[in-house]
C-alpha cells in the first residue's frame, strides 16, 4: 500500500457533507482558483471525503 492509497472504511453518512465551501470565508479567496492546489484545508476535506463509501445503490438514478 503506497502513500496515495485511501482507506475506504466509512459510509458517506458517517463522513458527512459540506454545507458551505471553506473558500467563502478564506483570507486567500481573492487568489481563487490559483490557491486551491496549495490549500491544506481543501486537501484534508478531499482526503476525508475520499474515504467514504457511497450508501446509494449503484443502480440509483436521479
Amino acid at each position: 500500500m503506497d502513500n496515495q492509497s485511501i482507506k475506504r472504511d466509512l459510509f458517506d453518512f458517517e463522513v458527512g457533507y459540506l454545507t458551505q465551501s471553506p473558500c467563502v470565508n478564506c483570507e486567500f479567496r481573492e487568489n481563487l482558483p490559483k490557491c486551491h492546489k496549495g490549500c491544506i484545508l481543501l486537501d484534508q476535506i478531499q482526503t476525508r471525503l475520499a474515504r467514504a463509501i457511497s450508501s446509494q445503490s449503484s443502480r440509483y438514478e436521479s
